[in-house]
């Protein structure tokens, strides 16, 4: 039929992770968000040069959500901890589906993803010196 290649696939893209790779770097510029389909993915955080786990997602799990919202560099970085695939969602995809939201809605999603990049920068740190801690207790 005319002009069905220029249709865009339907849903989103899927990509598959060898165990160890890196889906994107801290400091990167974002652009999407993932959700995890199968497998396992660390999100981890440098402080004071040290690699901090904030969490790890599972299966049905979204990842890298604040891309969606706000185009400041990763916070974290996402590493496959186990094979896996994941959903990807553009920004693009989320400015589209966001034209018919109320005005006022991204400004608010906006100031909540600038909260939740606060509240992980605490957590890293929290966590970073709980483990000094554990250390020097240890030793």
């Amino acid at each position: 039929m005319a002009g069905d290649s220029d249709k865009k696939p339907v849903g989103p893209e899927r990509i598959s992770f060898a165990k160890g790779a890196s889906i994107f770097k801290e400091g990167e510029q974002a652009d999407a968000s993932y959700i995890l389909e199968c497998g396992q993915i660390g999100i981890f955080k440098m402080v004071s040069g040290k690699r901090i786990l904030l969490g790890t997602i599972r299966p049905r799990g979204i990842f890298g959500e604040l891309a969606l919202l706000d185009p400041s560099p990763r916070m974290a970085a996402a590493v496959a901890l186990e094979e896996s695939v994941c959903a990807v969602i553009t920004r693009e995809a989320m400015e589209q589906m966001l034209e018919s939201a109320p005005p006022g809605l991204l400004v608010l999603m906006r100031s909540m993803a600038q909260t939740l990049r606060a509240a992980g920068d605490d957590l890293a740190d929290a966590r970073f010196q709980l483990q000094e801690m554990e250390r020097a207790a240890a030793g």
